[in-house]
């Protein structure tokens, strides 16, 4: 079978004296230090990468990348110049799957759902075939001249020869030998080294150097595969064109290239077949293992048999890795061209805005630019791109709607907001299974299946609540033993500051021990109740947490392959070049590939690849793919990631407000957002709480591949209304992929609010690939040292990707009179430095480095001025833009605000949710009721309808089941009617089954006449409750066309009563502060609990909302909890009253977040559903209702559809009629009027048995109501005249008998 060749991409960088002159910057060697890794308080770092210093970055004297600052007078590095070269892995290398999807057996050491990362190629055959016309001095090197790189070597620095460069030879590398019992496993990492390069020929194998299984994620620094400066001969190397000098210059006798030209061929196999990913999965057929390593076979349609035999064979075959870049020009003298350089020149005072954005995403960042810089959009991206701009922003809302009506905008709006968020697992319910009919309501499980399923959901969720905390807590755990190896200790104080570790970590300890317990019983009252009942699970609502903002750069190729995050496509190597004459001439007999069995024929696809690459040299202007590329004339610019630093500022809780607010950069709709009430610029106060902020993120190729996704997405489907022509169309298709951007969260932001660090740094335990975690001898002996049961360390299991601060900032109360700790954000922040560094190291530099100065009396100022997304932008204040400093001019109309400060809105900064669920309570049998229960999804929500009666002026209101319960009509002695109960109908047999709601009776009671019979304050409650319901039906959409079909359908839309109950809850307990130094919240889970964020609930101005109404509801036993004397609506009466209160943010209801502690909460069904604001809500059944938040994604709760359609199929459809005049009398008596054949004739339009007259009869006793007859209506026409006397008149009641269909009315 064929072995198969995956491309790759290679990138070269020219480096010369002359590379530190221009606008962009060339970053010194910053390694990653290990020696942070000791448990030593005066080494050990929360990341052993420090953020890269461009202070000395110019001129090249001073670099010491470039210098050696040792010598006198300074000499430059000349083994460091020349050219760097580095090879991408494909993205197979760098996915991870789980090992297996059993469980390992217990003790066996192995976590089988432990992430796998496949090893990657540790053999590399390097190329350089040089152009000697170009080479100076000339007849130095040989045209063709080859290395090999073994990346997997590993050496300690006492084994590596002195004229390594320990920089640039060599990459400082984590090694973990596999015994966690050794106490120098941590000590010995600051002098283990990676990588090694040997000329080709006269390399082989040797046994007997040290090797290691090397995956991407080895080092444990994500830098590593594809920053050059931290894998040079692993997957890059320098050639740096040296030559044996026949004249000494130097003790090495070596002199180097000051010109040439050269390209570079690069060939990777793995030297063990087992570690080869196509000898694994054999079971599979090539194409199934292909696809699983994200690669694709050619296509076979124009393939041969062979190629198509292949990609159904199951046999082993091995692969190798290659790429191949062309004409790759080096000066010593002289700076080629260079894309870092073209895109600091954006970054000048020249450009009227920088090409930089800040979105609360990446796709949120990318429109914000685009539409701040509509005019100009061609001094970033090329020309013709400023209209393809434009007609992209005439689709942005599209990107997330499929719509284009106003509607459809205006949710798209609040998609977007949603997108502010990410998710964390909210937990899981369970509801029952049983069979269901068609249409109907859900099946019902019996008394004992009932109990079982609310026992099983008890158990779930005291489960997943246990599982986050225990999260937590172990957390907590490693952040006291970091606080404790990190800290610097006197000798008069360490007995006392162990005794007090020792007590911190005691009742944590204790705290896992008992949630562990809980857990295990959780689960096992789960699995008990899951055998009694038929049931299903499904996930509940996720928490949210606010993403920290994300950044983009415009104008910059991520440098990644445009077809980076497609399946590669691969070669069979007998599909390659078989003249191999010029190949065998380079590689001789000393062949470097495997041989034999093991070696499956890899000397020959090498051969046959090498020649390829040989072959593919004589094109010119070689186009950018995988595996063939030309180098371009120019130094290429690979940003790899950004290190940003802000300074952050807390406005004070009370300085914010609610409202509706209109957006501060033009935008159409208006959403729910925080805004600060007063000026900060003359408000000094909020000045005082100022903290640096820092961070570093990697920039990824998704950004811009995502926006093209959506856009041709989009564009095929082509949505209704769309406003670009085909022409236009087409030009967004042919010039999206000129849109080129960067884009990279600031990771960071809100972890060092909460005093948490992220970065690389040591753990107390160690896990190998695919096994357990392991504690390290040399972590828990320190903890023996402090009185501490080292066990924890074991408690503490993964939960140790963020270090405490600690020690990290001194947070004096002199110079820092505030609480670090923060909670929840509220404030401002501008940058003070964005360094965007490549995977070279060139830099583009925000602002230029220069010196600070020691006390600047000045305002603090970057001059960086991004343009900042809706959510992010200031809000106008006094007509300027409201800041803590003045920033930017004012505002002009037309023109993309210029500031400084992003406003970062409050938000709670843990994942938390909005809970909103309809609410049930039982009665008792005292007569009272029980608390406030969580309808289940087989109950019924709803506890009355209320319907306009359109022909009679009055409302109907009917029972959940859609059965009648009384009528209220305007007119009367009063001004108000309120019939009897059930009339014109029966009472139900065997009574109303406990139907009727006290609420239900308590709001019909709004409408009573009052002891006075000159009160008129219930007519003008109806009238209003009129007004309000038919301005809420003249705003909803239309209901669904089956509605039509339902009898209520003639007589209007009915709107449901329900209680809807609403919470804020936090997944874990509020996080505790950090900082060894400077103050701390008293109560941190108390402080959070004192906040009170509002919720608008519903909205008129968006046609998917239900929302009409809603009074305020006690949470609790009370018979009557509702408050009735005040009714919120956004659809405000005619006639004013002080019953009615329109929904605005001084009437907001405000929510205060709560997290339940399963060790102390005995039902946390129960707790949950106390917790709940209840509004009891009048709404469209058809139409969801949505409470909106301005610091967490809006929550959306709609009634089940079965609720709304059994309750239809009952309701009927009647109206008071009379008096009528009949030719022929009715029935005298009751008992008459049910015989068969009694029809009334009535001028009604419809077919016989379309209506019904119901008929009062009078009954016994003066106070007894009327019964009605029911006859069927036949449809008089006016043919029958001059009937002879006696006539009567008659009133009644006119009630459609059946659905309407077409058929029942004759037109």
């Amino acid at each position: 079978m064929d072995n198969i060749c995956i491309p790759m991409h290679l990138d070269a960088f020219a480096l010369s004296p002359e590379s530190c002159k221009g606008e962009s910057k060339i970053a010194p060697y910053t390694q990653l230090n290990y020696t942070a890794l000791r448990l030593d308080s005066h080494l050990i770092q929360h990341d052993v990468l420090d953020h890269v210093t461009f202070h000395y970055s110019e001129p090249v004297e001073v670099n010491p990348r470039l210098a050696d600052l040792g010598s006198n007078p300074v000499k430059l590095k000349q083994n460091r110049m020349g050219i760097h070269l580095h090879w991408s892995l494909p993205r197979f290398y760098r996915s991870s799957k789980a090992s297996a999807s059993s469980t390992a057996p217990q003790g066996s050491g192995k976590d089988l759902s432990n992430p796998i990362f496949q090893r990657i190629p540790n053999r590399w055959l390097v190329t350089r075939h040089l152009d000697l016309k170009t080479a100076q001095p000339p007849n130095v090197l040989k045209e063709y001249q080859s290395w090999i790189i073994e990346s997997d070597v590993v050496r300690k620095i006492t084994e590596i020869p002195d004229e390594v460069d320990l920089e640039s030879d060599v990459t400082p590398f984590v090694a973990y030998s596999g015994d966690a019992d050794d106490l120098n496993a941590l000590k010995n990492q600051a002098e283990i080294f990676l990588g090694q390069r040997f000329d080709f020929p006269g390399w082989k194998e040797d046994a007997t150097r040290n090797h290691m299984k090397l995956t991407v994620m080895n080092s444990s620094n994500p830098l590593f595969p594809d920053y050059a400066m931290h894998n040079t001969n692993v997957l890059s190397m320098i050639d740096n064109f040296a030559y044996p000098d026949p004249k000494p210059k130097n003790a090495k006798n070596i002199s180097y290239l000051t010109d040439a030209e050269a390209s570079y061929y690069v060939i990777g196999w793995h030297s063990d077949a087992a570690d080869d990913p196509l000898t694994m999965d054999l079971q599979k057929p090539l194409s199934d293992r292909l696809s699983g390593l994200l690669l694709k076979l050619p296509d076979t349609t124009t393939s041969d048999g062979s190629a198509k035999d292949s990609a159904t064979a199951k046999d082993s075959t091995r692969c190798l890795s290659y790429g191949a870049i062309y004409d790759v020009k080096y000066s010593y003298s002289k700076k080629p061209p260079t894309l870092a350089d073209e895109a600091a020149k954006k970054f000048t005072a020249d450009t009227k805005m920088e090409p930089l954005s800040v979105g609360t995403t990446a796709l949120d960042g990318i429109l914000t630019f685009l539409e701040a810089h509509k005019e100009n959009t061609d001094s970033f991206f090329g020309k013709d791109t400023t209209s393809v701009a434009n007609d992209l922003l005439s689709i942005a809302t599209l990107l997330y709607a499929t719509a284009d009506e106003y509607d459809a905008r205006v949710q798209a709006q609040d998609l977007i907001a949603q997108q502010n968020f990410a998710r964390a697992d909210g937990g899981i319910q369970w509801s029952f299974n049983g069979r269901a009919e068609a249409g109907g309501a859900p099946p019902t499980p019996s008394a004992t299946e009932s109990t079982a399923l609310r026992t099983l959901n008890e158990a779930q969720s005291k489960l997943d609540l246990t599982l986050r905390q225990l999260r937590s807590v172990r957390w907590e755990l490693f952040a006291e033993w970091w606080k404790y190896v990190s800290e610097y200790i006197k000798d008069g104080d360490i007995k006392a500051r162990q005794q007090y570790y020792a007590t911190k970590v005691g009742p944590l300890k204790d705290k896992v021990d008992k949630l562990v317990v809980l857990r295990d019983a959780q689960q096992a009252a789960r699995d008990a109740s899951k055998a009694v009942v038929t049931c299903k699970q499904s996930s509940n609502a996720p928490y949210y947490t606010r993403t920290d903002p994300t950044i983009s750069v415009a104008g910059l190729d991520s440098g990644w392959p445009d077809d980076f995050t497609d399946r590669l496509t691969i070669s069979f190597d007998s599909k390659l070049s078989d003249d191999l004459h010029a190949a065998d001439a380079i590689l001789g007999n000393s062949n470097p590939l495997p041989a034999g069995p093991d070696g499956h024929g890899l000397q020959d696809t090498a051969k046959r690849v090498l020649a390829a690459c040989l072959k593919n040299s004589d094109i010119k202007n070689m186009p950018m793919t995988t595996g063939f590329q030309a180098w371009g004339d120019r130094n290429p610019f690979v940003p790899l990631f950004i290190e940003w630093e802000s300074i952050y500022y807390h406005v004070d809780f009370n300085k914010w407000d609610v409202e509706v607010r209109p957006s501060p950069v033009g935008h159409p709709s208006k959403q729910v957002r925080y805004g600060i009430n007063v000026d900060l610029s003359q408000d000094t106060a909020s000045r005082e709480d100022a903290r640096v902020l820092s961070g570093r993120v990697l920039v990824l190729p998704q950004p811009v591949f995502n926006l093209e996704a959506i856009v041709l997405q989009v564009l095929e489907e082509t949505p209704p209304d769309m406003k670009l022509t085909p022409q236009q169309i087409l030009d967004v298709k042919n010039t999206i992929r000129k849109m080129k951007f960067i884009s990279a969260p600031l990771s960071g932001l809100t972890n060092h609010l909460l005093t948490r660090c992220e970065g690389a740094h040591v753990k107390p335990s160690v896990r190998s690939q695919g096994q357990t975690l392991v504690p390290l001898k040399a972590a828990s002996d320190g903890l023996k040292l402090a009185l501490i049961d080292p066990n924890a360390i074991e408690l503490m299991e993964g939960e140790t990707a963020l270090t405490p601060y600690g020690n990290l900032l001194d947070f004096g109360k002199e110079g820092y009179p505030g609480i670090p700790f923060k909670g929840v954000t509220h404030g401002q922040m501008f940058f003070t430095k964005i360094n965007i560094i490549d995977k070279f190291g060139q830099a583009v530099c925000l602002p230029p480095p220069k010196p600070r100065l020691r006390h600047d009396a000045g305002p603090p100022t970057s001059d960086i001025y991004p343009c900042l997304s809706d959510y992010l932008a200031p809000d106008i204040f006094n007509g300027k833009q409201n800041t803590v400093y003045p920033s930017g001019p004012p505002p002009k109309l037309g023109d993309w605000p210029l500031c400084q400060y992003m406003l970062l809105t409050p938000s709670i900064n843990q994942d938390a949710r909005i809970n909103a669920s309809f609410l049930l309570r039982d009665p008792l049998t005292d007569g009272g009721f029980s608390a406030w229960r969580e309808a289940s999804d087989y109950e019924q929500p709803i506890f009355g309808w209320i319907i306009i009666n359109y022909a009679d002026y009055g409302l109907q209101f009917f029972l959940p089941d859609g059965s009648f319960y009384r009528e209220i009509r305007m007119g009367g002695v009063h001004g108000v009617d309120i019939s009897a109960k059930w009339i014109p109908f029966d009472p139900p047999k065997g009574g109303p089954s406990g139907q009727i709601n006290m609420q239900l009776d308590n709001l019909i009671n709004l409408f009573a006449a009052a002891d006075d019979p000159k009160n008129t304050a219930n007519v003008d409650y109806l009238q209003s409750f009129f007004d309000m319901i038919n301005g809420a039906i003249q705003d909803m959409p239309y209901p669904p066309s089956e509605y039509s079909g339902f009898a209520n359908a003639i007589v209007g839309k009915p709107l449901a009563l329900v209680n809807v109950g609403w919470s804020i809850e936090l997944s874990q307990p509020a996080i505790k502060a950090q900082n060894t130094y400077g103050n701390h919240p008293t109560n941190s889970q108390a402080d959070l609990e004192n906040y009170k964020f509002p919720l608008k609930i519903g909205d008129n101005e968006r046609i998917f909302d239900g929302v009409v109404g809603y009074y305020i509801t006690k949470n609790s036993t009370d018979n009557n909890p509702t408050d009735w004397s005040k009714l919120f609506t956004y659809f405000e009466p005619k006639v004013a009253t002080d019953h009615f209160k329109p929904i605005s943010p001084e009437t907001f209801p405000k929510v205060s977040p709560y997290w339940l502690d399963p060790l102390e909460t005995p039902n946390v069904t129960s707790a949950t559903a106390a917790k709940y604001l209840i509004t009891t809500m009048l709404m469209d059944p058809y139409t969801a209702i949505h409470a909106y938040s301005p610091i967490l994604p809006t929550k959306a709760l709609q009634l089940p559809s079965w609720s709304v359609q059994t309750a239809f199929d009952k309701m009927s459809a009647f109206f008071r009629l009379g008096p009528s005049l009949l030719a022929n009398d009715v029935p005298q008596t009751l008992d008459l009027s049910k015989a068969a054949d009694v029809t009334v004739r009535l001028p009604i339009s419809g077919r016989k048995g379309m209506w019904n007259w119901l008929q009062p009869y009078a009954q016994d006793g003066a106070d007894a109501p009327p019964k009605f007859g029911s006859m069927v209506v036949e449809e008089d026409q006016g043919k029958v005249h001059y009937a002879p006397a006696p006539y009567t008149f008659v009133e009644g009641y006119l009630q459609l008998a059946q659905r309407l269909s077409k058929k029942d009315v004759q037109v």
